[in-house]
């Protein structure tokens, strides 16, 4: 009989040797190929479009495979060696070295590595969830990120003054008790003149997002109330400072995103740039 360790699978045109560390079922393999957010017409890719028209001058970026290694996903992001994320019941893993990319953060370093400084990326993502209302193994996030450095300081004051001229316009009510402090801090390699308005020219792009998205819902309907956002601090391994944003929605708080300042490790990683992120939405 051939040994487990000798079988192999073919997938998207490569061979991965199975491990103990294989545990994608094929029920999941074949969701590969299915790619919901290119098809014209979809929910998933009328929302993309939606958000791509709105950063318009960001580069759009699907990437060809789910299929990374475990370096991308949580490596080069600085997820410590006991991050639940990584084990066996969290994550589809072809063997000890390849897997499904749980999050498009696993293309960030490689992102950048090609040179792109301002970015949207969209892509299928795969985790071992149980299946319930609000979840599935498979589903889909949108990321992007935008480079600022000190020389460019100034120019994103200005345009962080206009934004929020813009948003003050809107019938928009941002609830913001995310601060930056000991569990939330800005970077030490980053100036803090910078990295306030990177905070700040992050939490201005979103709102603007969420305004776009939610706002004209909000004006089809009989509430008179504005979109009301609400920004609070959290934590995630590749960004500090760290945020969750949710809407108020039919009656209740509805989270739709986490963010952050990437970290600067993951740029020296690409090896391309110097200086802070922003934006970097996600889900």
């Amino acid at each position: 009989m051939q040994s487990t360790t000798a079988l192999e699978q073919a997938l998207e045109g490569n061979t991965y040797k199975k491990d103990a560390w294989t545990n994608t079922p094929p029920s999941i393999l074949a969701k590969l190929p299915r790619r919901l957010h290119q098809q014209q017409n979809h929910p998933i890719s009328i929302l993309r479009n939606l958000i791509e028209s709105h950063f318009k001058d960001f580069q759009a970026i699907s990437p060809a495979s789910a299929i990374v290694t475990t370096h991308m996903n949580f490596d080069e992001l600085g997820f410590p060696a006991d991050h639940p994320g990584r084990s066996l019941t969290d994550s589809y893993y072809l063997n000890q070295t390849h897997m499904l990319r749980t999050h498009t953060s696993a293309h960030e370093v490689e992102t950048f590595r090609a040179g792109h400084d301002k970015w949207l990326l969209s892509a299928d993502v795969y985790r071992r969830d149980e299946i319930d209302s609000s979840h599935y193994p498979v589903f889909h996030q949108m990321e992007g990120a935008r480079v600022w450095t000190q020389d460019q300081l100034q120019d994103l004051k200005s345009l962080n003054a206009k934004m929020a001229e813009e948003l003050a316009a809107c019938p928009l009510v941002i609830e913001d008790i995310s601060i930056s402090s000991d569990s939330n801090p800005y970077q030490p390699e980053h100036n803090p003149e910078l990295a306030r308005e990177i905070a700040q020219n992050l939490k201005h792009a979103l709102n603007s997002m969420i305004f776009r998205l939610f706002g004209q819902l909000k004006a089809k309907s009989t509430d008179e109330e504005p979109l009301r956002v609400r920004w609070i601090e959290a934590f995630f391994p590749f960004t500090t400072p760290s945020y969750e944003v949710e809407v108020f929605w039919n009656g209740e708080w509805l989270e739709i995103l986490g963010c952050g300042v990437v970290m600067q490790k993951t740029l020296n990683n690409a090896g391309e740039f110097v200086g802070p992120l922003s934006p970097e939405p996600g889900g």
